[in-house]
């Protein structure tokens, strides 16, 4: 995909940083994803934040009509659980993991970029480089 075309998610994803409810962004070097954490009680806020740069999600029961290259990268990271999502923008190499800790009262959101040009871009726009 062109650097330019990008544009557009990466202004998305700049507004979601803006008003991420969560913890600083980190580099997850398992998933090649930036992530945050936040409290259960924010997420309201934090899908709201996060639907600004990842409009379309897929849970469990709905993973079978997510788009294929979406369906393997969930198979790739360990597949669906319940309560976790997978989110995508309108390219299907932007994507984000929405997973609740075991204990029920944390939330990580790891947003990644299959297109290896783009991630050391991604990387800075989240201050993780």
């Amino acid at each position: 995909m062109a650097p330019d075309s990008w544009q557009t998610a990466f202004d998305q994803l700049a507004q979601l940083k803006t008003t991420w409810p969560g913890t600083a962004w980190s580099w997850d070097g398992r998933f090649a994803t930036v992530g945050s954490s936040f409290a259960l009680a924010l997420e309201p806020q934090a899908l709201a934040s996060a639907s600004r740069a990842l409009p379309r999600s897929w849970d469990i029961k709905t993973l079978a009509e997510a788009p294929d290259a979406l369906r393997a990268l969930a198979t790739r990271t360990g597949g669906l659980r319940a309560q976790q999502r997978l989110f995508a923008g309108e390219q299907d190499a932007l994507y984000g993991l929405w997973w609740p800790w075991g204990s029920g009262t944390t939330i990580t959101l790891r947003i990644g970029i299959t297109d290896g040009d783009t991630t050391t871009r991604l990387r800075t726009l989240f201050g993780v480089t």
